[in-house]
């Protein structure tokens, strides 16, 4: 039997609210296979940057950047001890191109410039988000794999309503099965080179973690 994208992403929704775990139950680290984010701090060759349309590509220093007219901010925040997670804050700010379109398109925190070769989990893990929602998504919010340095090798799933169903200003696990993410089937696990989150709307989030861990329990996929 056949199902439709819209159903995947109800019963994946579904799952994500009900996998949702406290801070404590999966441990991130320093293998740059599984995690990519580790205390607010890039792992290994990993590294975090934001942009827009304006600049794809703005490094943090010392977990600070901004965008070019400070639609995305980021700044270091606390989860345990000071600097071990990041403040994310987008201002949904919108400049019209001659077209009447967004010039800045989605404003993007993203991790790359590295690769892992995780497709021996493809079916058995999930990516795994430590996060706090301090204001929710007003608008499409994109997680976003990306394969081979390739804007041809990616795929995306949207996560502002699972985002949205979070209690606010509490740290939360947030698994998302790898999956979602290989729907085609065309995915290359292999070879995988950045993780983003993206939107050209509001919201504010602190990011500790970002890693790979075991699909939790009633968790069999997307």
């Amino acid at each position: 039997m056949k199902y439709s994208l819209k159903f995947y992403r109800r019963r994946t929704l579904a799952l994500l609210i009900t996998g949702l775990f406290t801070a404590q139950v999966f441990g991130f680290g320093t293998d740059p296979v599984s995690s990519y984010l580790t205390q607010g701090k890039a792992v290994g060759n990993w590294s975090a940057s934001i942009g827009n349309g304006l600049n794809y590509y703005i490094p943090l220093e010392d977990q600070q950047a901004a965008t070019v007219r400070g639609n995305l901010t980021v700044r270091p925040d606390k989860q345990n001890a000071k600097g071990d997670a990041l403040h994310l804050k987008w201002k949904g700010r919108k400049v019209k191109n001659e077209w009447g379109g967004n010039a800045l398109y989605d404003s993007t925190f993203s991790l790359g410039r590295s690769n892992a070769d995780i497709s021996s989990v493809k079916e058995l893990a999930a990516l795994v988000l430590n996060i706090k929602v301090l204001r929710a998504p007003n608008a499409l919010t994109k997680l976003t794999l990306q394969c081979k340095n390739s804007n041809k090798c990616k795929s995306e799933f949207p996560i502002n309503t699972a985002l949205g169903k979070l209690q606010k200003d509490q740290w939360l696990n947030v698994p998302i099965p790898l999956s979602c993410f290989d729907k085609s089937g065309q995915f290359d696990f292999s070879n995988l080179t950045g993780i983003s989150i993206a939107t050209q709307g509001k919201m504010e989030i602190v990011l500790a973690n970002v890693g790979l861990a075991p699909l939790p329990d009633g968790m069999s996929g997307c």
